[in-house]
C-alpha cells in the first residue's frame, strides 16, 4: 500500500469537500438556518473535509490517532451526507433509497478504517505499517 499516495488523496478530497460545503454556506448565506437538512449536509461535507485534510498532514492529531482513523472518520461523515441531498423529495425516493445505500457502504468502509484499522476492507490492518 502506497501510504503517501492515499495521504495525498486524501488531502485532495478534504480540500474538494470544504470548498463544496463553503460554496453552499456562501450560495445560500444565513438562508441556511431555515434550511436543517441542508445545513446538515453542508456541515457533515465540512467536517468529513476537515478531517481529510488532518489525515493528509502530519500533525498532532495524526500523532495521537493513525491518518487512515482520520480518514475513516471523514469517509463516515461523508457517507451520512450524501442521502441528505434527497431528503424530503418524494418523487425521488429511489435516488433516495441508491444514495442511501451507498452512503452507507461508505460509512461502512470509514468506520472498518476508524474503528478496525482497516483489517476488512483493506485486507491487513494498518496500524502494522512498517
Amino acid at each position: 500500500m502506497n501510504v503517501r499516495r492515499n495521504r495525498r488523496l486524501s488531502g485532495i478530497i478534504g480540500a474538494f469537500l470544504i470548498l463544496l460545503a463553503g460554496g453552499v454556506i456562501a450560495l445560500i448565506g444565513t438562508d441556511l438556518f431555515s434550511e436543517p437538512v441542508l445545513l446538515a449536509q453542508a456541515t457533515l461535507l465540512g467536517l468529513a473535509g476537515v478531517f481529510d485534510i488532518v489525515a493528509a498532514t502530519d500533525n498532532a492529531l495524526t500523532d495521537r490517532w493513525g491518518w487512515y482513523q482520520w480518514s475513516g472518520l471523514g469517509n463516515i461523515l461523508l457517507g451520512l451526507s450524501l442521502p441528505l441531498a434527497f431528503v424530503g423529495s418524494g418523487d425521488q425516493l429511489f435516488i433516495l433509497a441508491v444514495t442511501a445505500i451507498g452512503g452507507l457502504s461508505l460509512a461502512a468502509m470509514g468506520l472498518d478504517m476508524a474503528a478496525f484499522h482497516g483489517k476488512y476492507t483493506r485486507g491487513e490492518r494498518l496500524d502494522q505499517e512498517s
